[in-house]
């Protein structure tokens, strides 16, 4: 099984009365997140995004340039522990995982034993694994 896990794109600054939960992608941020889900070597199956505006706007892209399914997921926000909310998702054979910083790092961080691991906004990482688990992509 395949896991994408790609940072939402570069979204607009805070500003008053735009909750950070509404804010939008840029323009430089889906024109990014384009030309990322066009060079995927995996065709995505299954995308999984967060509830917060950006990352819905990131996984529809994502989801119409791969013609894969879209689920929006509330455990999915910022401040949950991303690796017990994965290991309970439905995973097909490529998914896609659009999520926030610092919570995508960290358990990019998980799953490949440690490593310092940092993905601007818009950035994706792939990996294999048989099991998700602590420790077992590569």
């Amino acid at each position: 099984m395949r896991l994408v896990i790609v940072r939402h794109g570069r979204a607009e600054g805070r500003r008053p009365g735009v909750s950070d939960e509404e804010r939008r992608l840029t323009n430089e941020g889906r024109r990014n997140v384009e030309c990322i889900a066009r060079v995927l070597p995996w065709r995505i199956e299954l995308v999984y995004g967060s509830p917060l505006k950006r990352a819905v706007e990131t996984a529809e892209i994502l989801s119409t340039i791969h013609s894969a399914e879209l689920r929006v997921v509330n455990e999915l926000r910022p401040e949950t522990t991303l690796l017990n909310v994965i290991t309970q998702l439905e995973l097909r054979s490529v998914t896609a995982l659009v999520e926030h910083a610092p919570s995508i790092e960290q358990v990019l961080q998980e799953l490949i034993s440690g490593g310092n691991v940092k993905l601007s906004a818009g950035a994706a990482a792939g990996m294999e694994f048989e099991v998700i688990e602590r420790g077992r992509g590569c």
